[in-house]
């Protein structure tokens, strides 16, 4: 039997066996629906260090923040 193995966003491990998986060439969605959740429009800041951009800051309208950082090695 051929299982997969997905580990949730929590750390939750689940199986999904083979007879469960079914291929297609339709394109899929993987991940939480959309849910417009924001209350405001997204916010974008460059971080700059010594006048090169070393970061791009990227904070949601529900206030979740990623960043982004720039190697330019």
């Amino acid at each position: 039997m051929t299982t997969t193995t997905a580990v949730s966003e929590s750390g939750v491990a689940s199986v999904v066996t083979a007879a469960r998986v079914r291929v297609t060439e339709d394109p899929v969605r993987v991940g939480a629906p959309l849910v417009q959740l924001a209350h405001g429009e997204p916010k974008v800041q460059l971080i700059r260090e010594d006048g090169a951009v070393r970061a791009i800051e990227v904070t949601c309208g529900c206030g979740e923040k990623i960043r982004i950082r720039c190697d330019y090695a």
